[in-house]
């Protein structure tokens, strides 16, 4: 069994591969890693915060819906965007948690990626006034019309 040493270090090295396949990464580290997972999403280094903030996502344990509702309000605009996805591996009040920082996000691709995972969790009536909202104030086009849809 190697020591938390060499499995952080096991975790920093997948991590900085170029394509990562966060399944297998999840199964294979899991819950050991949330807590080096926790402190690099709220790190300075963008690309590992946003790379463990998706790795996060794809994690089953009880902390994930914490490490992932913090994720959506952070610094990095990528972060908020991989906790938007991460919302779809969640289920029930634990994504609407989540989804109702990143539906208050100003970014249009944090919005885009809020709205899909609204959507693939069929919890548009949920947020029927906020999508509303959006409709009615965004300027990027895409936007609107997928928040109108999801608004109906």
């Amino acid at each position: 069994m190697p020591n938390n040493e060499q499995l952080n270090e096991e975790l920093i090295r997948f991590l900085r591969q170029d394509e990562l396949d966060y399944p297998a990464g999840a199964a294979k580290f899991g819950a050991a890693a949330l807590p080096l997972l926790t402190e690099l999403i709220n790190g300075n280094d963008e690309n590992l915060a946003v790379k463990a903030a998706y790795l996060v996502g794809y994690i089953n344990a009880a902390e994930v819906k914490d490490i992932i509702t913090s994720a959506a309000s952070n610094k990095f605009t990528a972060v908020r965007v991989a906790a938007a996805f991460g919302a779809q591996q969640l289920k029930g009040a634990d994504a609407s948690a989540v989804l109702e920082k990143v539906l208050e996000d100003n970014d249009p691709g944090v919005l885009k990626v809020a709205m899909r995972s609204v959507q693939s969790l069929n919890l548009a009536k949920n947020f029927k006034t906020r999508l509303s909202k959006i409709a009615q104030v965004q300027t990027d086009d895409t936007i609107r019309t997928i928040a109108t849809s999801l608004s109906k």
